[in-house]
């Protein structure tokens, strides 16, 4: 069903029409995770946790939300790092969307973060609606300035 056809049809309101179409490009494949921060740089500590906050949206390829998308993702995150001393962690694997939204936060433990070591957030790839979305990172440096 093309943008066109919902938009030659008398009586649906301009929100419904625009969610129709999101779910139109939804059903052809349009999808895509979208993480923010992809990437972070951030001063290194000492003997100090810390902790960030990394969004992940299932979005189409003009940017738009796909709010209609609620699920939990078992499996759906993971956490490494590669710091000498440090533990970054996360509460959950499981990667919960609602309205197209998910937040995960990551924990640094109480040790030095030290330069150019760093923890990379991964949401896995996922199948939505019969498609592969692809795995997106974000991958946080701690870099001395």
């Amino acid at each position: 069903m093309a943008s066109n056809y919902l938009d030659s049809k008398n009586g649906i309101q301009p929100a419904v029409r625009e969610e129709l179409k999101i779910r139109d490009k939804a059903m052809a494949g349009d999808m895509l995770f979208v993480v923010a921060p992809a990437t972070l740089v951030s001063v290194p500590t000492v003997s100090a946790g810390w902790t960030r906050t990394v969004t992940c949206e299932v979005q189409d390829a003009a940017g738009n939300i796909h709010e209609w998308f609620n699920k939990a993702i078992a499996t759906g995150v993971s956490i490494a790092n590669t710091s000498s001393a440090g533990t970054a962690t996360i509460p959950s694997t499981t990667l919960t969307f609602v309205n197209g939204k998910a937040t995960v936060v990551v924990t640094g433990s109480v040790h030095s973060w030290l330069n150019t070591e760093t923890d990379t957030l991964t949401v896995a790839e996922a199948t939505i609606l019969g498609y592969t979305i692809a795995a997106k990172t974000s991958v946080e440096t701690f870099t001395t300035p």
